[in-house]
């Protein structure tokens, strides 16, 4: 029997204009009569989430910031701030690097430093609760996730810098063709779904999951019942059981229905 159910945002839930599935907020009730816990586990942060959600939030469960920020029945559970020190660092990492704008994700928000439009239309697809700042070096804010806005591509730009500089002591985690998340060692989706499951006494047997991209691998990887979306990655097959209509296609509610159904 399922008791939990994990999915991931962007690329998963959401269709490519950004859009919930029409049928979300009835199968949300369906599961909540079914006393199904329902999770979003997003790079997004828990500010953003909150407006995603308005009017919802007391049948949702959420891990936000890629594991770095988990709230169960409207409770902070975990936490993981990173280190003020190491942040300065990452970020003048960031700021060296041609077409690298890092955000920053933290308890009262989101913050960037001003920039072209390309970026803005970029970065407003992920993040509602955000503050434009002069300078990003003198926030002040207990800071959860660095994500990395590289519009010349991650893999062959930032993503070998800053995996060199800092993957040994954190985790650093390409989450989109654009991204790139920064967080603290063991920080992901599958070790807060963990918490999850603890916090509610729920196995692994009992958690179904959906995913489409590289941050999602260990959210696949700590549910029995797993879904790779048909529009993931192609390298992503791999680490699921099964796979699930595309994202445009609402493959994350037709599952759940017909798991419902059966």
């Amino acid at each position: 029997m399922i008791k939990l159910i994990a999915t991931d945002m962007d690329g998963t839930l959401l269709n490519d204009r950004k859009e919930l599935p029409p049928d979300f907020y009835y199968i949300l009730d369906e599961l909540k009569k079914c006393d199904i816990h329902f999770v979003i586990a997003s790079g997004r942060s828990f500010t953003t989430l909150k407006l995603n959600f308005e009017g919802s939030m007391d049948k949702l469960d959420f891990i936000c910031d890629n594991g770095a920020y988990v709230v169960v029945n409207g409770r902070l559970v975990s936490r993981s701030i990173l280190d003020s020190v190491k942040l300065r660092e990452m970020l003048e990492t960031c700021l060296s690097l041609e077409g690298v704008t890092p955000v920053l994700c933290g308890m009262k928000g989101t913050y960037f430093e001003r920039t072209d439009e390309d970026f803005y239309n970029e970065v407003r697809k992920y993040y509602l609760n955000f503050t434009c700042v002069d300078d990003i070096l003198s926030v002040e804010d207990e800071i959860f996730k660095v994500a990395v806005c590289d519009k010349k591509g991650p893999r062959n730009n930032a993503l070998p810098v800053l995996s060199e500089k800092f993957a040994e002591d954190f985790t650093v985690a390409e989450t989109g063709p654009r991204w790139i998340d920064i967080m603290n060692k063991g920080i992901n989706k599958g070790a807060a779904l963990e918490i999850l499951q603890r916090e509610l006494n729920i196995s692994k047997a009992e958690t179904m999951s959906f995913g489409d991209y590289f941050n999602d691998v260990e959210l696949l990887l700590a549910a029995e019942h797993s879904y790779v979306m048909e529009n993931a990655h192609p390298e992503m097959a791999q680490y699921a059981k099964y796979r699930a209509k595309s994202n445009n296609d609402c493959g994350v509610t037709a599952v759940i229905k017909e798991y419902l159904n059966e």
